[in-house]
């Protein structure tokens, strides 16, 4: 985590705040669980919406890797 760039984390956090609650919860759902891609039609309050992990994925694309490669096979698998 010292090894980041304070501009690239401020930039990463104004991302992150600006989604919300709602999408940054649904976010942090499909990173905590990689096994994941079939929850989103679970048709639950609980299930991840493919439409706020894509919103995510477009807007914090390139800020993090792992991030981007988890929200990724999210998507895939989603499809």
């Amino acid at each position: 985590m010292y090894d980041t760039d304070p501009a690239d984390l401020i930039e990463f956090a104004t991302r992150w705040a600006a989604l919300g609650n709602a999408i940054t919860e649904q976010v942090a759902r499909v990173v905590d669980d990689p096994d994941c891609g079939s929850c989103w039609n679970e048709g639950s309050e609980h299930g991840v919406n493919p439409a706020a992990i894509e919103m995510a994925f477009n807007r914090l694309r390139g800020l993090n890797e792992a991030l981007d490669e988890a929200l990724q096979e999210f998507l895939d698998n989603a499809e």
